[in-house]
């Protein structure tokens, strides 16, 4: 292998990095081929790991680990104690703390004090261990690894070539990272399939398309005087007891949560080539979110908290599915008569003494066994509409 210079552009390594490489804007797919190219360049590399911090509520870090023989897989850090603690005694919070780069020889006696992670790898075979700190534009530093089972470790010419290479990996992960930032947090904030049209470039106000689904809306009853009595934080605490169940009931299910309205919510599950599964599992998500919020009472009634009291109503119709807002601000939403009308079934719990109601359409488009409550006079809806509770 040639001689590397900390300013030589044209080892095949480099020149991929700043040229094929930047069309691989997936992380695991990136890593892969990194990790090829410098085997097709003779380095004697068994182990690659990437740690991006990233912009996540719930997750501290990403990392990409490939190793040879079994390909890349992707690890979530989820912040806390242990992930803190975790992070405090390893070379890769050296490397986020922009210092390094920092090399540990395997094939030494293990000694007090080492990084847990030098035991980890001399166990598994490996002799060599180099990671290097990787600067972004916006002055933060993430973390590339090395490590290979060769007698005698890296060489010189090789570390040269990985301490050469790292602005061009740091221009290929900063632009992976910023789109898993975008993509997180389009998922966060608008929904996993809206934020993948916008992502895909669905911005224009008015586009959209028309779409068969089922459609979930959920009310808190008697948010008023709960805001009104409540401190700040027993407030928002009972509206994410609230809403985290109901959350969790639709996305696994597969259904969409389009928005937050005050201290309702509006989702839906697109209707595919099954409606009739599609409306049984929005039904079984509906009532995995009933027992979840029975359960969430109980231990609110024994710690003399407020019951959380809602209702949630079940329809399916056509619907308008895009964007809608001013030229700046926009909302990816359905809306539609569809809409409406679950609106004003939803309305119709408190009277009815249900917390769950089913229109007519969805019972009849899954076959659901259920109860009749009645033809029911809706505000905005010029027939009268039977209302059904599940059986």
């Amino acid at each position: 292998m040639p001689t590397v210079t900390a300013r030589d552009e044209t080892h095949p390594v480099i020149r991929w990095l700043m040229t094929d490489a930047r069309r691989r804007v997936d992380a695991n797919d990136f890593l892969e081929a990194f990790a090829q190219q410098l085997l097709a360049a003779g380095i004697d590399v068994a182990r690659i790991t990437t740690g991006v911090p990233i912009l996540h509520p719930q997750i501290f870090s990403f990392s990409g680990l490939w190793e040879r023989g079994e390909g890349v897989t992707e690890r979530l850090y989820r912040a806390g104690p242990s992930a803190t603690a975790t992070m405090s005694n390893s070379p890769i919070r050296i490397a986020y703390e922009g210092g390094g780069p920092v090399r540990c020889d395997l094939t030494a006696p293990a000694r007090d004090g080492e990084f847990p992670i030098v035991g980890d790898l001399r166990r598994d075979g490996y002799t060599d261990y180099v990671v290097y700190s990787v600067p972004f534009a916006d002055g933060s530093h993430k973390a590339l690894s090395l490590a290979t089972r060769r007698a005698g470790g890296f060489n010189a010419d090789e570390l040269a070539l990985f301490a050469a290479m790292i602005p061009a990996i740091a221009f290929n992960i900063e632009v992976q990272a910023l789109r898993r930032t975008a993509r997180t947090l389009l998922d966060t904030y608008v929904g996993q399939q809206s934020g993948g049209r916008v992502l895909e470039g669905q911005i224009t106000r008015g586009s959209g398309e028309t779409i068969r689904a089922v459609i979930w809306l959920c009310d808190l009853r008697g948010f008023t005087s709960l805001s009104e009595a409540l401190p700040r934080d027993a407030l928002i605490d009972l509206l994410n007891s609230y809403f985290g169940p109901m959350c969790d009931a639709v996305a696994g299910a597969g259904g969409e949560i389009l928005k937050f309205i005050g201290d309702a919510m509006l989702a839906i599950f697109p209707i595919g080539d099954d409606p009739a599964s599609i409306c049984r599992a929005a039904l079984a998500a509906a009532e995995r979110a009933q027992a979840a919020l029975s359960e969430e009472n109980a231990k609110r009634e024994r710690a003399g908290l407020p019951r959380i009291e809602y209702g949630l109503a079940l329809h399916i119709g056509d619907v308008m599915y895009g964007n809608i807002g001013s030229d700046t601000r926009l909302d990816f939403t359905v809306i539609g008569p569809a809409v409406n009308l679950t609106a004003r079934i939803e309305s119709m719990c408190r009277q009815l003494g249900r917390q769950l109601l089913l229109s007519s359409d969805f019972v009849g488009a899954g076959s659901i066994p259920a109860t009749s409550l009645g033809a029911h006079s809706l505000k905005g809806v010029g027939s009268e509409q039977e209302i059904f509770a599940p059986a």
